[in-house]
């Protein structure tokens, strides 16, 4: 690792995995099999018209609007500020990015970033606490500064461990755990995971945090870390608690085809009862899953230049990048759905796979995807800080896909079960407008964005 602390990005390369034959599961292949799948029972929609309509009205839009284009500019001019000192404007603009108000201010942060990492001597800065320190890591690396994880050499001692004694340092702790999230592969830096992880859980069993700092940390280690989250709920959680702390026709056509042929194989292993190689049916899933026709969209969407090479990338999914989201996203996918699916006696299943090809239990399988998910963020996060063939608002949604994936599987099959807990979470997102508490006149306004 380069011993600056930031520099130029640099291009990558692109890999391949192999693929591998198929097995069945049972050896008479002629044996007939019911030609059906096992319907799932999902519930009516909660979402209907009437539902609709029946939510409260907000106040008036001229009214949110004039009064948030003073609070913007206030917000300017702090950002804007010399004066403020680079541990307060690393933690404001945290705050900006948790609420989910980066769009408004990316500019402001971008400038404020670039005046903070030409401050003399900031590199060097001794007095920084590890939560600062941490700050400054998970920050700049998230924005596309190359951050050396050299940064934290200071909390290290002779062997390059932690030292002990920052164990109690609850925030800089949680500062350091979430800054973990942003490692890539090669780095030593994911030993700070553990770390600060077991120092934090220990910290709360021996009640050595105020109440509102317990919550502020179990809320992270019982969910998921901020850089694997997506903005709007963590916008909603950090509302609730803040104030308390182109060829466009040819491509399309050839996505399809590729997605029915995925789709078609997946119904053969389902049909005759095979049980494929782990390898083959991730890369027959990096294409049947839906990932990859929503970020093909939002490419053309969003992207200024198009280019033949990412075109081609996207046709023939042949770039690292997308296959991280895309193995990520399966896997996801599956943690959650797998046990409904065992049950109902389908085979076309990463888990299953799995666990007929190592013999290993389904615990174990389970844990090997998590390790594997890790490595595969690992490799994203890279992308945040170096340059590629695609660009960098591109990243940051194919980074946002992958988020998706994490919420709506995070408690199980949060898309067939209608009754989870993911239901619940994204009706307080889209249906129910956030209550703020006004401080001048002790009254409560319902705010809809």
């Amino acid at each position: 690792m380069a011993s600056n602390v930031w520099g130029l990005p640099c291009s990558l390369s692109s890999t391949q995995a192999p693929s591998i034959s198929s097995t069945k599961l049972v050896p008479d292949a002629n044996k007939q099999h019911t030609p059906f799948r096992t319907p799932p029972s999902f519930n009516p929609t909660s979402f209907t018209h009437e539902f609709i309509h029946s939510l409260p009205n907000n106040p008036p839009r001229e009214t949110l609007q004039e009064r948030a284009a003073e609070l913007e500019e206030k917000v300017r001019l702090m950002m804007n500020a010399t004066d403020m000192e680079p541990l307060s404007l690393l933690e404001l603009i945290d705050d900006i990015e948790r609420l989910g108000l980066f769009f408004r201010f990316e500019d402001w942060i971008n400038k404020a970033l670039l005046r903070l990492v030409s401050i003399e001597n900031f590199k060097h800065r001794t007095t920084k606490s590890l939560h600062e320190t941490a700050l400054v890591f998970r920050i700049l690396r998230r924005h596309g500064f190359h951050v050396s994880q050299d940064i934290f050499t200071s909390f290290k001692d002779k062997e390059g461990k932690f030292k002990a004694e920052i164990s109690n340092d609850v925030e800089g702790m949680l500062s350091l755990y979430e800054a973990s999230y942003l490692t890539l592969e090669g780095e030593s830096l994911w030993e700070a995971n553990e770390f600060s992880r077991t120092h934090l859980m220990n910290l709360m069993e021996e009640r050595s945090m105020d109440a509102k700092m317990a919550e502020k940390v179990r809320h992270v280690l019982e969910g998921l870390p901020y850089h694997k989250s997506c903005c709007r709920l963590v916008a909603q959680h950090y509302i609730n608690t803040y104030d308390k702390a182109e060829p466009h026709n040819l491509l399309l056509l050839e996505l399809i085809s590729d997605l029915c042929k995925a789709y078609l194989q997946e119904a053969k292993w389902f049909h005759n009862k095979i049980i494929p190689p782990f390898d083959k049916f991730i890369e027959n899933a990096r294409i049947s899953i839906s990932a990859g026709f929503i970020i093909t969209h939002v490419y053309f969407l969003i992207s200024q230049d198009i280019t033949e090479q990412v075109i081609h990338s996207l046709t023939n999914n042949d770039h690292d990048l997308l296959r991280s989201v895309y193995t990520i996203f399966r896997l996801s996918n599956d943690l959650g759905t797998s046990t409904d699916e065992i049950e109902r006696g389908e085979t076309s299943n990463s888990i299953v796979s799995y666990m007929h090809e190592t013999g290993l239990p389904e615990e174990n399988a389970r844990q090997y995807f998590k390790t594997l998910m890790e490595k595969e963020w690992k490799n994203l996060n890279k992308y945040l800080i170096m340059d590629s063939i695609f660009p960098k608002s591109f990243v940051q949604f194919v980074i946002n896909v992958v988020r998706s994936g994490h919420f709506v599987y995070q408690h199980g099959d949060g898309f067939g079960r209608q009754n989870n807990i993911t239901k619940s979470t994204i009706k307080s997102v889209l249906m129910y407008p956030f209550q703020l508490m006004c401080h001048d006149d002790v009254e409560k306004i319902n705010f809809e964005i």
